[in-house]
């Protein structure tokens, strides 16, 4: 698998069905009309939120995604329109084609663009939690046995890279949590790029994990006829 770091290019915003890109971008602060950027139910999901910074990561994360899709596909940002499939995964109406998945924490977004091979990807940020309670109703036994065998100073750590492949996973099925987390394994530390089998769908995928920044984890899960990543930072 290659992996290419790259700064922002808009010719480098081509869809390639064997080539996923994956942009990082910041949350901190609300730009120029990226409001106006939003659809209606965009902006009513917008003010739903109680917090004004979880009303603006909400909205430059949206805003953001627009624009970056609006350069594989050459129509303007805010004329993008979305769908959804039966577990609410988005999909672009406008590219059928077109693979992308969001994710973002505290202040951080990271939004995977492939095209024809479903994707997922997932970003965690440490945080206190009964890990070993949010364990035992979601990993796998393996994954459990993992976990608890950790050192303590190293088990947020484990928790997370689990939590964070699980998502990717889950989210590239397009399933979401209607999938039953208990019944596939991923290494519970950070490693080289893992083949996860898919027990539900009897499809194996990739997995490769990374560290965006040293307090978070983040996977993506991709099918193996993808052969390069792209990393864009904004």
């Amino acid at each position: 698998m290659k992996h290419t770091f790259l700064s922002f290019n808009p010719d480098h915003c081509t869809l390639d069905s064997t080539r996923i890109d994956i942009w990082q971008y910041p949350l901190k602060s609300l730009f120029p009309n990226a409001e106006s950027l939003l659809n209606a139910d965009e902006l009513i999901r917008a003010k739903r939120y109680h917090f004004e910074r979880h009303r603006r990561r909400f909205t430059i994360a949206r805003a953001t995604l627009r624009l970056i899709l609006s350069r594989y596909i050459n129509i303007p940002a805010q004329d993008i329109v979305f769908g959804e499939n039966e577990y609410g995964k988005p999909t672009c109406l406008n590219q059928p084609k077109l693979q992308f998945n969001l994710s973002h924490s505290e202040e951080l977004a990271l939004l995977a663009i492939g095209q024809d091979y479903p994707l997922g990807i997932d970003l965690e940020f440490f945080a206190d939690r009964p890990f070993e309670g949010i364990g035992n109703q979601m990993f796998s036994d393996a994954e459990n046995q993992a976990l608890q065998s950790s050192p303590r100073a190293i088990k947020p750590l484990a928790f997370f890279h689990i939590w964070a492949q699980k998502e990717a996973l889950i989210k590239a099925c397009g399933m979401g949590l209607s999938y039953p987390t208990k019944e596939f394994d991923v290494p519970a530390l950070p490693s080289t790029n893992q083949i996860i089998l898919d027990t539900k769908h009897k499809k194996t995928w990739q997995m490769v994990s990374f560290h965006p920044q040293v307090n978070c984890c983040a996977a993506l899960c991709y099918d193996s006829n993808v052969k390069t990543i792209q990393y864009h930072c904004l």
